[in-house]
């Protein structure tokens, strides 16, 4: 089976995601690994491919091996197929393997899989309200932060639009600090900014625009922030505050994906005081 779905891999197109996303809401997935979203903009960086089935889709991930795949998304009966191909597969894994996952594996196939933790792949997610109030001791340094950014020019904060996209763009650009993946990911989704729904902010001063944040919605309460660059320094958490405070008022969490085992991306979400979303990679014994 897995060498029929590999041979029915191919990238993620645009209409893929109404297909997508219903699957992923039957499913109840929420990570924003399997989200429609992430998906379509990191499939090059990541080299993703996608094979879809009417009651589940299976993302392949040759940027850690020739088989190695995401926890497929979908029914059980999807799900159970594919693992039990995956045993017979040579150098298989399977990668954004959720705690409810690994108990599925476990329950099917006992001491059948492997299972390390991948740290490096676990979401931080973080309560929207609580970081635009900021209220408590534990958030005095965030407090601190904030509030250093927010008087330090006279700010104008306005929403992304269509008109004001190239103001993004030069933001990004600039970016100094920006690896050259991440910056076409972030040049590429403002190609598509309306066709993904996203939504976001630009933060401006009388010498131009200076940082943006933007991002999706996963599911109703649930936004994925996929972008914030700045091009001045130590504003970082003033971008995600007006952000926060910009967004609708039907998001609960904000979730700020993965750290990718990079140290300074994982100091910079770590302030945040986050929640995390363990993650595990699975392999056969």
């Amino acid at each position: 089976m897995v060498d029929s779905i590999q041979q029915c891999c191919r990238p993620v197109r645009i209409e893929d995601r109404p297909q997508i996303e219903e699957i992923r809401a039957r499913a109840g997935h929420t990570l924003s690994a399997h989200a429609f979203t992430s998906l379509y903009l990191w499939q090059k960086a990541m080299k993703l491919s996608v094979c879809l089935e009417n009651d589940a889709f299976f993302v392949r991930f040759l940027q850690r091996g020739d088989n190695a795949w995401f926890y497929p998304c979908g029914s059980e009966e999807a799900q159970a197929r594919f693992l039990q191909a995956g045993l017979q597969t040579p150098e298989f894994s399977l990668h954004y393997v959720r705690r409810e996952d690994v108990a599925f594996i476990q329950s099917l196939f006992p001491g059948r899989f492997r299972f390390e933790e991948a740290r490096g792949d676990f979401e931080y997610i973080c309560d929207r309200a609580a970081q635009v109030e900021m209220q408590g001791a534990k958030f005095r340094k965030l407090r601190s932060k904030v509030n250093r950014g927010k008087h330090c020019c006279n700010w104008n904060v306005v929403r992304i639009c269509k008109e004001n996209l190239p103001a993004c763009r030069t933001i990004i650009q600039h970016w100094e600090h920006s690896g050259i993946s991440d910056r076409e990911v972030a040049l590429f989704s403002l190609e598509h900014f309306e066709e993904l729904n996203m939504m976001g902010i630009i933060l401006e001063t009388a010498e131009g625009p200076q940082a943006t944040a933007y991002g999706s919605c996963i599911t109703n309460d649930v936004f994925d922030l996929h972008v914030a660059k700045t091009v001045m320094h130590n504003i970082d958490s003033y971008l995600k505050w007006e952000l926060y405070s910009h967004l609708p008022e039907t998001v609960r969490v904000v979730n700020l994906e993965e750290d990718l085992n990079l140290p300074g991306l994982r100091t910079s979400k770590l302030e945040s005081l986050p929640e995390l979303i363990p993650l595990w990679k699975g392999v056969p014994i």
